[in-house]
């Protein structure tokens, strides 16, 4: 028989059982959580600080607002006011305009009725003065017709004689009234004279004369005309008689007519034709030659 060897037993090792300890994630889980809820309560704290931060600004505004919104109120109820007393003044103005432009229509009403009567005196009185004006001139005409007949006949009665030159001389007159009636009729121009016998000559209209001898006795004088720087002497000149000489512009003689004598004084004019007194001659010193 056969026997079957046997093995010696052998003892095998065991695998250590498991621990039962705490897993080490388990405290890191904790410290995590705690972070958080750290964090969590930081972030809480800030957020409420920053909240309230930004109530009390908007607190800040709000009450802001509502000064400057009671400033306006208080602006405009002021303004409101003022509105209400002008609209008070402007409607007393208004009435007191009113009853003003009523008086004023009163007024024209009545100035146009005094004017519409004093319009119908004026066209009375100016019907009747056109009436009187009408009579007027009818009586002028026939003055004026008068007139006319008079320088007609004065014409005929002022002399024409023949001048100191020989030269036909135009109308003379004798006397003051027919040297203003030569002036009317404006054939020449006249400038009438008063001047004494002295050593200096007077300036009559563009000559210079100078008197020189008066004869009363027997009418006669002698002078010293002075024209364009020349002296001219005219010896022994009787009453009304034409004293003539000329210029070099003067398209006819210039004549003196002596018509009183009188003491150591010579009244008469000096006669040019027209516009020689625009042509002013130039004296000289009355010594010259």
């Amino acid at each position: 028989m056969s026997t079957t060897p046997t093995r010696p037993e052998t003892t095998e090792a065991q695998p250590p059982a498991p621990s039962l300890g705490t897993p080490r994630w388990i405290p890191i889980l904790f410290v995590i959580l705690f972070l958080f809820g750290g964090y969590m309560v930081y972030a809480n704290y800030h957020s409420g600080q920053v909240f309230n931060k930004q109530v009390a600004q908007t607190n800040s505004r709000i009450a802001q607002l509502d000064s400057s919104l009671q400033a306006q109120a208080d602006d405009l109820k002021a303004e409101l006011d003022l509105t209400s007393q002008k609209l008070g003044i402007t409607q007393a103005q208004l009435e007191e305009a009113r009853r003003t432009s009523a008086a004023l229509r009163r007024e024209q009403a009545l100035s146009s009725k005094k004017l519409q009567e004093q319009i119908g005196q004026v066209q009375q009185q100016t019907q009747a003065s056109v009436g009187q004006l009408s009579t007027e001139l009818g009586g002028t005409q026939s003055d004026l017709a008068t007139t006319k007949a008079s320088l007609n006949d004065t014409r005929t009665k002022l002399e024409s004689t023949v001048g100191d030159m020989g030269v036909m001389s135009g109308l003379i007159a004798h006397n003051q009234t027919q040297l203003n009636q030569l002036i009317h009729l404006g054939q020449r121009d006249y400038y009438k004279f008063d001047i004494y016998r002295a050593k200096h000559p007077d300036r009559v209209g563009p000559i210079m004369i100078q008197v020189s001898h008066v004869d009363v006795k027997h009418w006669r004088y002698n002078m010293y005309v002075t024209v364009e720087d020349k002296r001219i002497e005219k010896k022994d000149k009787t009453l009304y008689e034409p004293v003539q000489f000329y210029t070099a512009e003067a398209p006819a003689p210039l004549e003196i007519v002596v018509f009183q004598i009188k003491k150591n004084e010579l009244v008469g004019y000096l006669s040019t034709p027209k516009d020689q007194a625009k042509q002013a001659a130039t004296t000289t010193d009355p010594g010259g030659s």
